[in-house]
């Protein structure tokens, strides 16, 4: 029901929107996006007065009756949809505003469709096991993916799952994923299937006929190219913008310090020591952290980007250049790695910032670098994992190979 916001208790839209222009001009809106996006709100908040509705009234279907007002007037008709999608972005971040601060209720969530037996096995896995959410939501899409090759739709579908049934799906999962994904897959089928077992849905234990794949210790190989391919990759990247200048310090710091893109991305300004010249490396994956020296390739990278970083709150060192100013993600170094390596004409079967990960470990053991070393670069709790990169060490692997009048027949 709508009403006068006056009787609500609650504060209008005017220090909403003070505090709102604030943020944008936190967040690096230039000046003309920042008043761009308080003229439409303000037209947006002269929508809601004139009919009177309150903000705890505020919903997703004013937006858009106050969009199809706009469509009827000359301006927006002109425009077309780019006008239509400028108003709505700043209405919706507001909207998200008002909503953290309690002002505009949430909306309730649609509840989770799961299929049968599913729902009550994750809440096991959450409560009994421990696993963790991210955990959780992998073993849910495994399952579900599963019951709805088989045509599950209830709990009496669930005690009619056969071995060929289960087959067949695995068959059809297995196009495109590695061993280590359809392991993954496997045991999250196994799991299911154990709990269906023990709550008497099934009869006979299934879990022996889903056998995992066989994965084999050092049976990949490592992402690595010539280390002049890593140089021609770092070279091409324009140092002279914004862009450049960080995707410059960000792959510096993978090719000549080993960090993953995850470390690089949790890397914050306090971890930078300039008077010991090193770097405090966070490791999310092990949750740990490790002295990395500072090399001058990377000091200098860094300096020129931290001279061109914006100033911001955020304490992390890299930034998304264009508004809303972020600090970045693992997945967005590895993607602008790749298309560095690709501007570079660089071949190989898989690029990333993996890859100039792995090619710094091989051109250190070609240099005769111990692979302890190279292990404690690369951040590796385990010397197993430096292991791999011995097999990319070609030159020093036929100083032994046997020749062919050497082996026996």
């Amino acid at each position: 029901m709508e009403r006068n916001g006056s009787g609500t208790g609650l504060p209008p839209l005017g220090p909403a929107l003070a505090r709102f222009a604030q943020r944008l001009e936190g967040d690096g809106y230039p000046k003309s996006t920042r008043d761009g996006y308080l003229a439409v709100l303000r037209k947006f908040a002269g929508y809601l007065a004139r009919r009177g509705i309150a903000p705890a009234d505020l919903r997703d279907d004013h937006v858009d009756g106050f969009l199809a007002a706009e469509t009827a007037g000359r301006e927006l008709r002109e425009g077309g949809r780019l006008k239509r999608r400028f108003r709505r972005r700043p209405i919706m971040r507001l909207l998200e505003q008002l909503r953290a601060d309690g002002i505009v209720p949430r909306p309730a969530e649609p509840p989770e469709v799961l299929g049968p037996g599913l729902a009550e096995y994750l809440g096991f896995l959450r409560h009994h096991r421990g696993l963790s959410g991210r955990t959780v939501e992998r073993q849910r899409l495994h399952i579900s993916r599963l019951l709805a090759h088989l045509g599950v739709g209830t709990d009496d579908d669930l005690a009619r799952i056969t071995v060929d049934g289960i087959d067949g799906y695995l068959v059809r999962a297995s196009r495109g994923l590695s061993r280590q994904s359809m392991g993954s897959v496997c045991a999250s089928i196994r799991g299911f299937l154990g709990h269906l077992l023990m709550r008497g849905v099934l009869r006979s234990d299934l879990r022996a006929q889903v056998s995992t794949p066989r994965v084999y210790a050092q049976a990949d190989m490592p992402r690595a190219v010539p280390w002049s391919d890593v140089a021609r990759t770092l070279a091409t990247i324009d140092r002279s913008t914004d862009l450049g200048c960080r995707d410059h310090a960000m792959l510096a710091l993978v090719a000549y310090c080993g960090l993953r893109a995850s470390d690089v991305a949790a890397l914050r300004l306090e971890d930078i020591d300039w008077r010991r010249d090193t770097i405090r490396a966070p490791r999310p994956k092990s949750a740990t952290s490790d002295d990395v020296p500072l090399v001058p390739a990377v000091g200098e990278a860094l300096v020129a980007y931290l001279c061109r970083r914006p100033a911001v709150p955020h304490r992390e060192v890299f930034l998304k250049v264009y508004a809303p100013i972020r600090p970045v993600r693992d997945r967005l170094i590895s993607q602008r790695a790749r298309l560095y390596l690709r501007r570079a004409g660089v071949k190989s079967a898989r690029l990333g910032s993996h890859t100039l990960r792995h090619s710094l470990a091989v051109e250190l053991l070609q240099r005769g670098h111990p692979l302890k070393t190279i292990g404690d670069v690369l951040g590796h709790g385990h010397a197993q994992s430096t292991f791999i990169y011995t097999k990319a060490d070609v030159a020093h692997l036929r100083e032994v190979a046997l020749g062919v009048e050497e082996i026996a027949p």
